[in-house]
Parts: structure tokens; C-alpha cells; sequence
């Protein structure tokens, strides 16, 4: 709880510092900078003229307000016993501050992923499928854009869209190896088992790429297709342990198990 609420605090003091507050200057105990030195007709050094045309006041920079509003979101989902109060302080600000940036640059797109999660974690479901249509509608041809969509598409089991928005990644970015995971196992858990292994084999060994379909099938509890592709694992690596331990795990558990562990997509990263 106190950590929430030191956040807020904090936050308020950075940004507020960062748009200028007011306060008492005190007296720094640095000593004064060194005069130039002096010049003269055989000397090298040459004044530095001032800069009369900088602008020392003006509003922030986009990608400042940016990183305030994400550290904002960030520490609300990073912490689940945050008092109701602190917690919708800091996401009514960041809801502001990506508001404010959107308003002037319709489409910053980080300000638009930044919008989208702090909507996951708020909870609006329709607002964040807003803000996915609109983020990919926008920026077509980003393929951050898309594997961000199908991620929160993935976590809400939405798999189709998971597949789709993958597919759309891997296409404009098909050297990230990553993307490529991704789909795979998004595809095996929507049930397209030779799709999955597809794109699961063109970035991993054959044993590890069965044995994350295989995952993937006990997770849909497809375990008798599991313990095939798990065989077939150990079969191009018979000394691949954690492929052998969960065959093992299956052959000796009830056929339905609630307590086997999936991989996750932020564990392929």
C-alpha cells in the first residue's frame, strides 16, 4: 500500500517539477565556474556565443509526459494491494497525460500503446479493443503495433485476433525470431496444431519446438496428442530432460490435470 501511494506522491513532485513549481531557491555549496580565459591575439579560444534564440520555457516534450504516464500505469499493475484511492489518482493522471499528447498528435503512437495498457489494467475491455483498432488502423505497416495487439488479444483468449495480429507482425517483420515463437504458440493454442509446429520449428530445434506444442496441447487438454509430440521430441533429442519429465508427469498423473505449468508469452521473449 505504501508503496502505490509513494508513487503517486513522487510522481506529482516529478512532473510538477518538470512543468515548473515554485520554490525557494537555496544556495548551492558548489563553488562558482572559472572565468574563460582570457584571449588575446595568439590564443586559440574563442567565446562561445549565447544562445539568444533557445526557448528556456515551453511545454514538455511528448515523450516526457510519455514516461511519467507509463511509470503511472506501470506501478498500478505492478502492485495489486494498491489502495483504491492511489491507485485511480495515478491512472486518472496518466489517462490525462496520454489524453493530452493524443490531442496534439493524433497519431503518437506511443501514447496509444501507453492508452491501450492502461486500459488493460483498468479493465476496459471495449476501450482497449478501441485503441487496438485504431492504433492498427493507424500504423498499418508497424509491426510493434501489431504483436502489442495480439498480446493483449493472446491474454484475453481472444485467439483468432491473437493469430491474425501475429501473422501481420511476422509478416512486416519476418527476421524477429520472437514473432515468430509467438505465433507459433498462439496458433497451437487456438487448435491449429501443424500450423503451430510450422512456425515453432523455423526458430528452435525440433525437440523444443514439439515440446512447446505439446505444452500447448496439455493446456488445451488435448494430453494423449501431447504425449505423442513429446515422444517425438525425445526422439530428436533423447537427452532433452524437461521433455522427458513431462511425458513422465502424464503417464503417471490422472488424465486431467489442473496443475501443469503453460509457458507463458512473456517466458518465449
Amino acid at each position: 500500500m505504501a508503496g502505490c501511494w509513494k508513487f503517486t506522491v513522487a510522481g506529482v513532485i516529478l512532473f510538477s517539477g518538470l512543468v515548473g513549481c515554485t520554490s525557494t531557491k537555496s544556495k548551492s555549496n558548489l563553488p562558482d565556474a572559472p572565468p574563460p580565459p582570457p584571449t588575446s591575439k595568439n590564443s586559440i579560444f574563442v567565446p562561445e556565443p549565447a544562445n539568444e534564440s533557445a526557448s528556456k520555457d515551453g511545454p514538455l516534450a511528448s515523450s516526457t509526459i510519455i514516461l511519467v504516464a507509463n511509470m503511472r500505469v506501470e506501478a498500478v499493475a505492478k502492485d495489486p494491494n494498491c489502495p483504491a484511492a492511489g491507485r485511480e489518482a495515478n491512472l486518472k493522471s496518466a489517462r490525462e497525460m496520454y489524453q493530452d499528447v493524443l490531442a496534439r498528435e493524433p497519431r503518437n503512437v506511443e501514447a496509444l500503446l501507453g492508452l491501450g495498457t492502461l486500459y488493460q489494467v483498468s479493465g476496459e475491455r471495449d476501450k482497449l479493443r478501441e485503441i487496438e483498432q485504431r492504433a492498427t488502423r493507424l500504423h498499418a505497416n508497424n509491426a510493434k503495433v501489431w504483436e502489442w495487439a495480439a498480446v493483449r488479444q493472446a491474454q484475453a483468449k481472444n485467439w483468432d485476433a491473437a493469430c491474425a495480429s501475429y501473422q501481420q507482425a511476422v509478416k512486416l517483420d519476418p527476421e524477429n525470431r520472437l514473432y515468430r515463437i509467438h505465433l507459433g504458440f498462439t496458433l497451437a493454442r487456438n487448435g491449429r496444431y501443424a500450423e503451430g509446429y510450422e512456425w515453432l520449428s523455423r526458430s528452435m530445434k525440433e525437440a523444443e519446438a514439439r515440446y512447446n506444442l505439446a505444452k500447448a496441447m496439455i493446456h488445451n487438454g488435448d494430453e494423449d496428442q501431447a504425449k505423442v509430440e513429446l515422444r517425438l521430441s525425445l526422439r530428436a533429442d533423447p537427452s532433452f530432460k524437461a521433455a522427458g519429465d513431462q511425458l513422465a508427469s502424464l503417464q503417471t498423473a490422472p488424465s486431467t490435470r489442473s496443475d501443469i505449468r503453460t509457458v507463458s508469452h512473456e517466458e518465449l521473449r
